[in-house]
């Protein structure tokens, strides 16, 4: 997946069916911004960051769109 690629980003699942997907990441290493322009620029996708209530504690586990 072209957004595991991106240094710092743990683990990326998709539902393309769904339009959405979590990526979990090491937010000393990358941003939300930073994966989502590199995964907008290989695939060519539009990406959001999604307010998520599942989110983990540290609040870096959000969901992508």
């Amino acid at each position: 997946m072209a957004v595991q690629r991106v240094d710092g980003v743990r683990n990326a699942t998709f539902s393309y069916a769904g339009g959405e997907g979590v990526v979990t990441y090491d937010a000393t290493r990358t941003t939300p911004q930073a994966f989502i322009a590199e995964l907008e620029r290989m695939t060519g996708y539009v990406a959001t960051v999604r307010d998520d209530p599942h989110d983990g504690p540290d609040g870096h586990d959000g969901g992508v769109r």
